[in-house]
């Protein structure tokens, strides 16, 4: 898994688990739509995120960072990338 939570940033592509028992242990492929959100009493990173495939209207996924077995940054852009706080 990832530990390195705080290189991961919006427009990010994850691979993660899914957080479910009840869901077949495969990957799941996405972007980091909106800043990661940590939380200190639990020292989880939050990653709001949006599946291969979903329409852009629905809620993200909320991923904890543990389970992204992967990320890819997008290719540079003349922007600044956001970073959690």
């Amino acid at each position: 898994m990832i530990e390195r939570a705080d290189d991961i940033g919006i427009g990010d592509r994850v691979t993660y688990l899914p957080g479910t028992a009840t869901a077949p242990r495969q990957c799941v492929h996405g972007h980091v739509v909106a800043p990661p959100v940590p939380d200190p009493y639990t020292a989880v990173v939050w990653l709001p995120t949006r599946p291969d495939g979903a329409a852009d209207d629905i809620e993200p996924t909320w991923v904890r960072h543990d389970r992204v077995v992967e990320f890819t940054h997008p290719p540079q852009s003349l922007e600044p990338r956001p970073r959690p706080v």
